[in-house]
């Protein structure tokens, strides 16, 4: 059974690969492992101040600041220039993170979650905390548990890669298919509203999961050697 919590997490970037974008912007929600509710106090939200110059930001191994995504995220240079410098933010994040961690261990860290973070958000967190800190001994992040983590694109997948409505498993599709308010649809690509959207998610399948694995009988299931693959 989990105990620990869960932290929804999302970064709005200047450019597309997660080894090179410049953060710009992020935002978390802390969820209780149990009750699945927000922690007290459990939400954070944070702009970055980017490299704005594109020639330093490549002699510093970054990918330049991308109109489109500007575009996309809301975001401008005049604004991001009076950002908290990227180790301000980490260093407020990290705090963050660590007041749900119960017994200030590994195992007891909280359980990064989000959409895509496998793919997108946590090789950025890795950076970060190889730049910043935390890391353990081995330089591996230390902020989340090491082993478990919730990728909502993942679940969706799982839930509805039988279900022939299904045309998408973008947030900008499911926040149409599940019946999310027009707000959230015009303030999309905001990492604020985007964690609450996904937590929002999380938290019904999670309930959902929940209640169908308490009727659900897994324990000796392949005693009789009903195998599907011998």
């Amino acid at each position: 059974m989990n105990y620990r919590d869960i932290i929804v997490f999302d970064f709005e970037t200047g450019s597309r690969n997660p080894q090179k974008t410049q953060p710009t912007q992020i935002a978390a929600i802390a969820i209780h492992g149990r009750r699945l509710t927000l922690q007290p106090g459990g939400m954070f939200n944070s702009e970055i101040r980017p490299i704005l110059d594109d020639e330093k930001a490549v002699a510093a191994g970054l990918d330049p600041l991308e109109d489109k995504a500007l575009e996309i995220t809301h975001k401008n240079r005049k604004a991001l220039a009076k950002a908290p410098l990227p180790k301000t933010v980490w260093r407020k994040f990290a705090e963050f993170c660590n007041k749900y961690n119960f017994k200030n261990s590994s195992y007891t860290a909280p359980i990064a979650a989000g959409y895509n973070i496998i793919g997108f958000d946590m090789p950025i967190i890795n950076r970060m905390c190889e730049k910043y800190g935390p890391v353990d001994g081995e330089g591996r992040q230390k902020l989340f548990n090491p082993i478990f983590k919730i990728d909502l694109m993942d679940m969706i997948f799982s839930w509805t890669e039988n279900n022939p409505d299904i045309r998408s498993i973008s947030m900008d599709f499911l926040r149409d298919w599940l019946g999310f308010p027009e707000e959230s649809k015009e303030n999309a690509h905001d990492a604020l509203q985007d964690v609450k959207d996904t937590a929002n998610i999380l938290i019904k399948f999670l309930k959902f999961q929940r209640s169908i694995a308490e009727k659900t009988k897994f324990e000796q299931a392949f005693a009789r050697q009903e195998f599907y693959i011998k």
